[in-house]
């Protein structure tokens, strides 16, 4: 990677894309993960007495994850998370395709192979923990949301990969998606389901999804492909509410209507229906977009911070400012980008590639270092933003 001229910067920006890289290469993409505590915290959730307390707590305290010692979660054992690798993988394939990353690259695809969930016949991949509230899941338990993050980290790489080798999983990955994941159709049209048996209609999951089947689409020349993510896009469009927000799932079957929104998994939504209208040019797809878009912007962002919810703007999360960072320069807002690149290095960088977790509005941090929540999605945002720039 050559150093740039312009942009905010740029000298500290890209030491800090190199540091991180040199960080997860030294770490062998291994680290901690927040949802490591909530696994510890909802093994009590079976207990009869304290059980329904849990769930409870669990809602209330997860914004207050960052009061918490970053020595609690650090004394977990480092492990391999997908969509970690995913991340990274995605990192490399934006940066220069030299030596340094071409072994990066090799390393990750075969980590990504010895990750593969053992629940599933076909690729895919999960969290490798128990994790889940109410619906408890176990370790590796694969979802379409941490199969999506693997798949476009093997498309930004291919180039840097064996390619019939990178093809076959992206293959292998598709086939789980519609046919072991599944897919629940609907009036409005079809949606990728978050995992086996599960029948919400998650719409940024489904997002996602149909984003990696237009990108695998037009790579593999596949027609059918195409049509089935034009059409989970449109669902998703059809789903937006008249603000342009998006909840997370609307009401289906037995299922109650979810009515978080935040700006990350707006994001995901945002950044599938940019894929899909590159390639369909729908006006629907295109409306809703210009829709979601004003709604972050007059509801979801605090001047260069993401904000928790549409109520709150603190904590702020640095997984949340990587993800705008990406949104950003998915709707071609490179200015914006740029205010958000310049707030994760003044405010979440500690040095040496290393960022923190959360931010608070009297000063405090939690400076916990996590391999999925922070390091990961900071690295494939700062070196896409600087493919980019």
């Amino acid at each position: 990677m050559k150093a740039a001229e312009t942009g905010p910067g740029t000298h500290e920006i890209y030491h800090a894309i190199a540091a991180l890289g040199e960080w997860l290469e030294t770490a062998d993409y291994r680290g901690n993960d927040p949802y490591q505590l909530d696994s510890v915290i909802t093994q009590a959730a079976g207990r009869p007495i304290i059980g329904p307390l849990v769930g409870f707590a669990r809602k209330v305290l997860k914004p207050y994850h960052g009061l918490i010692p970053r020595r609690v979660f650090s004394a977990a054992k480092p492990i391999l998370i997908p969509q970690a690798l995913g991340d990274a993988l995605s990192g490399e394939g934006f940066r220069e395709p030299d030596e340094p990353a071409r072994r990066r690259a090799r390393r990750l695809f075969t980590l990504i192979g010895e990750t593969r969930s053992p629940l599933a016949r076909n690729d895919a991949w999960g969290l490798p923990f128990p994790w889940g509230g109410a619906d408890r899941h176990p370790p590796h338990w694969p979802t379409a949301i941490s199969t999506t993050f693997v798949v476009n980290g093997l498309l930004d790489a291919l180039h840097l990969l064996d390619r019939a080798a990178a093809i076959a999983r992206l293959e292998s990955a598709l086939r789980f998606l519609l046919e072991e994941c599944g897919v629940e159709e609907t009036d409005a049209g079809p949606c990728v389901r978050f995992g086996p048996g599960d029948n919400r209609l998650i719409l940024n999951v489904s997002a996602a999804a149909a984003a990696v089947m237009v990108r695998i689409g037009e790579l593999l020349g596949r027609d059918e492909l195409l049509d089935f993510a034009h059409r989970a896009l449109r669902l998703v469009a059809h789903h937006q509410n008249p603000n342009g927000s998006w909840y997370y799932a609307p009401a289906h079957g037995s299922h109650a209507l979810d009515t978080i929104i935040d700006s990350r998994h707006t994001g995901y939504i945002l950044e599938g229906l940019v894929v899909g209208n590159a390639r369909f040019r729908d006006p629907v797809l295109e409306a809703a977009i210009e829709a979601g878009w004003n709604y972050v912007e007059t509801t979801l962002l605090d001047d260069e911070m993401p904000r928790w919810s549409p109520q709150q703007t603190w904590p702020v999360d640095s997984h949340d400012v990587a993800q705008s960072i990406l949104t950003a320069l998915s709707l071609g807002k490179i200015k914006l980008a740029d205010r958000h690149v310049v707030f994760a290095m003044r405010r979440f960088h500690r040095g040496g590639g290393l960022f923190r977790y959360k931010l608070f509005e009297d000063g405090r941090s939690n400076d916990a270092v996590f391999v999925r929540w922070t390091q990961a999605p900071m690295y494939k945002a700062l070196a896409r933003y600087w493919h980019k720039r």
